[in-house]
């Protein structure tokens, strides 16, 4: 992450993945703007507000910005734009497809968040363990979100995706009193953030359906293509949207 900066952007869903990512930029940056999306699909964001107090408690309260950014516009016009055309391409697929969409989504919102409060960096909680299952996470996915960003002059960064237990380094730092949060040494735990009801589907679909018939690299082929067209309607729209601005 670049050093000596003055304001970030985190994508921040208060688990131990983006807190920790906040905690790393909290450290480089004088401004961290921590942003918790909601849509009515996402229940429960205000949980992000433990996490969040925490790193103010740690870093100062004129370290961090908190806002709860509701997105649904945003992702319906990713999601449901030429969507009779993508169910006749991707059938069954878009089922994950939502959760692709959904990440887009966010991060969409947040380059117009960055744009509007001349922030030119951003991170989020991202891991590498996880790529299999989400292409966003993915290290060709990654790529993808760079360039996206780097249309509109914002470098982004996955400052964690290498860390194994982020839970362990929170309690390391002092951020967190519990080391263990994230399975398998702990029942999954949504104490500090929001569920997907979508997200737990979806991972249902691909590991007891999608990847015992077609496999990982399948799942991460048809994802990679969507994610691309997609990335195309959100330049768009972040042209349209910030030009009415």
């Amino acid at each position: 992450m670049s050093e000596n900066k003055t304001q970030i952007s985190v994508l921040f869903s208060g688990g131990s993945d983006s807190t920790l990512a906040a905690a790393l930029a909290c450290e480089q940056f004088d401004t961290t703007h921590l942003l918790t999306y909601f849509h009515s699909g996402i229940p429960l964001t205000e949980k992000a507000k433990i996490n969040a107090r925490k790193l103010s408690d740690y870093f100062g309260k004129d370290k961090i910005v908190h806002r709860f950014i509701n997105f649904e516009e945003t992702f319906k016009q990713i999601y449901y734009t030429n969507y009779i055309n993508d169910l006749l391409k991707y059938k069954g697929y878009m089922n994950p497809c939502f959760c692709n969409a959904c990440q887009l989504a966010m991060h969409t919102s947040t380059i117009l968040y960055n744009l509007n409060n001349d922030i030119y960096y951003t991170c989020d909680g991202y891991k590498r363990e996880k790529g299999h299952l989400y292409v966003f996470m993915s290290k060709e996915g990654i790529e993808k979100l760079k360039s996206l960003y780097n249309c509109f002059s914002i470098e982004y960064k996955n400052p964690v995706y290498d860390i194994p237990r982020t839970d362990w380094k929170l309690f390391e730092m002092g951020i967190t009193t519990k080391k263990n949060v994230k399975f398998p040494h702990e029942r999954l735990d949504f104490s500090t953030q929001h569920h997907c009801p979508v997200g737990i589907i979806v991972n249902a679909y691909l590991m007891g359906y999608f990847f015992p018939l077609y496999g990982q690299k399948a799942n991460l082929n048809i994802s990679a293509k969507y994610m691309s067209e997609k990335i195309a309607s959100s330049k768009k729209y972040i042209d349209t949207v910030y030009q009415k601005l």
